[in-house]
Formats: structure tokens, C-alpha cells, sequence
């Protein structure tokens, strides 16, 4: 275990179990807000298998780094930090989307103060309200839940599972691009385009994406 400061714990399983929890509170967040919003469930995984929006996942990390070292601040600090870290994580995980795979999963463009439809000042907001509440209210049990998931068990679990969500997230990166190439109308060329063709066919992918969107060329 690698510990920078008391009561921060930078281990991989440490880290690995804030993912898979983020992105799994994250998935169940999206979707109780689509409830309140919309009035109905929707599926905003990031994954073929499973329940986990990933974005959510990475925030859960660095939220937990963030929230060690701002804890003291003052609270209109914490929340202008907060605020920043959301934007940043946001911005950059729709820039790597459109960079490597040519997609969208949302546009603020209809927001004021948004920044090309990436980010927003209200999802700025948001980001940091969310924050602050895992400021609060999370980190302190969390940090004690991550020091009691040790031991062989754990680690053992920790790494089936790794394999697991690399191959999840292999899968899910090889279906999308499939999906960009057949909309494109470009034929399988291989086992594997084939089978994902077959498999994980438009109509399967717009369900389980409902709101990624291909940039035009």
C-alpha cells in the first residue's frame, strides 16, 4: 500500500475500487435524474456489460485526491476548486470522445456560457455541488471502507475484475468504431467486424448509447 499523507490511500486497489464505484453511483445518478427530468429511465453506461458510466468513475478519483487536500479551505474555495476539477474532467473526457472516436455523449451548446457545447456554467455548477456533497458526506466513510477492502480476498477480486472491465472496455471500444464504420458503409472486414455486426447491430448500440452522436466528416 502507498500512502502520500495519513488517510490517503494511492494503492491500485484503492484506486480501481473509487472507479468501479463512481461509475456505478454515476450510472444510477444518470438515471434517477432522467426520471426527475424526463420522467423515465434511460441507459447511460459507457460500457457493453454492466452498469458503469466511466466518466463518473474517474471523477470518483479525482474528486477523493481533491477532496484530502482542500478539506481545510474554505467553503467558497472548495467549491470554486470543485467547480474546476468538474470542468476539467468533463472537457476532457468529450475532447478524447470526439478525438478517438469521432462522437459526442452531449452538447451544451444550448447553455449560456458554455464552452463549444463541452461544458457549461451550469454543469460547472453542478460538478461542484456534487463535489462539495462528496466532500462532506463521502469521503470520511469512504477512506475507512477503502482501508477495510485489503487482504489476499481483495486483491485476488481486485484483479479478476480488472481483467474483466479491460476486456469490457476492449469490446465496448472495437463495437463503436464497428458502429462508425457501418454508418460510414463500410464492410466487415474480419471475424470480429463480422461478429460485432451481428451482435452489437445499430439498433443494439443506439440502445445501449442513446445519446452518442457521430460528428459528420
Amino acid at each position: 500500500m502507498k500512502q502520500t499523507r495519513t488517510g490517503l490511500d494511492l494503492s491500485y486497489t484503492s484506486i480501481f475500487w473509487l472507479f468501479m464505484l463512481g461509475s456505478i453511483l454515476g450510472y444510477l445518478l444518470e438515471g434517477f435524474w432522467c426520471i426527475l427530468t424526463k420522467g423515465h429511465w434511460e441507459h447511460h453506461a459507457a460500457t457493453l456489460w454492466g452498469p458503469f458510466c466511466i466518466i463518473y468513475g474517474i471523477a470518483a478519483i479525482v474528486l477523493y485526491i481533491t477532496a484530502y487536500y482542500i478539506q481545510k479551505q474554505r467553503v467558497w474555495v472548495q467549491l470554486g476548486l470543485l467547480m474546476g476539477v468538474g470542468v476539467l474532467i468533463e472537457y476532457t473526457a468529450s475532447l478524447l470522445q470526439e478525438v478517438f472516436f469521432g462522437s459526442t455523449s452531449w452538447d451544451y451548446s444550448h447553455h449560456y456560457f458554455n464552452i463549444g457545447g463541452r461544458v457549461s456554467l451550469r454543469m460547472a455548477i453542478l460538478w461542484g455541488f456534487l463535489g462539495f456533497l462528496f466532500l462532506r458526506l463521502l469521503f470520511a466513510p469512504l477512506s475507512d471502507l477503502l482501508q477495510h477492502m485489503k487482504g489476499r480476498g481483495w486483491h485476488i477480486f481486485c484483479g479478476c475484475l480488472t481483467l474483466w472491465m479491460g476486456i469490457n472496455l476492449l469490446f465496448t471500444a472495437a463495437a463503436v468504431l464497428r458502429w462508425q464504420r457501418r454508418l460510414d458503409g463500410i464492410p466487415a472486414s474480419s471475424p470480429i467486424e463480422s461478429y460485432l455486426d451481428r451482435t452489437y447491430y445499430d439498433e443494439v448500440m443506439s440502445q445501449l448509447f442513446p445519446n452518442m452522436q457521430f460528428l459528420a466528416d
